[in-house]
């Protein structure tokens, strides 16, 4: 079976902790079998986000913009004890807030509700 040739890249954006073990599994069985498509990858893992001082997440998130599209694995916001159980240089703020920040996001807390999607 052919694969799709998917058009454009898709940002990649790798996250911490089981996310890594799970995204890779589903990307190995699910997409990469399925579909050729060029990933531009990001690893937003806690240890890479502090060795980078975050620059890791800006980069990410102007590929984003750049490529309209990314998938983001989740990732950890470090509080006090994570800083000391990584030994952090500092409590980097949410890279959720940052990427959110960077493309003029908002978050939703109420559900959208569309007539035409069961």
């Amino acid at each position: 079976m052919a694969k799709i040739k998917v058009e454009g890249k898709v940002v990649e954006l790798d996250g911490d902790e089981m996310t890594r073990v799970i995204w890779k599994d589903i990307k190995n069985r699910l997409i990469l079998p399925y579909l050729d498509v060029d990933l531009d990858y990001y690893d937003l893992g806690i240890e890479n986000r502090d060795a980078t001082d975050d620059q890791v997440t800006v980069d990410a998130a102007k590929a984003i913009q750049r490529e309209h599209v990314g998938v983001k694995c989740a990732t950890i916001t470090p509080d006090e004890a994570r800083v000391k159980e990584f030994g952090l240089k500092k409590m980097w703020k949410s890279p959720n807030g940052t990427i959110r920040n960077i493309l003029g996001g908002t978050i939703f807390r109420e559900p959208i509700v569309m007539s035409n999607v069961p």
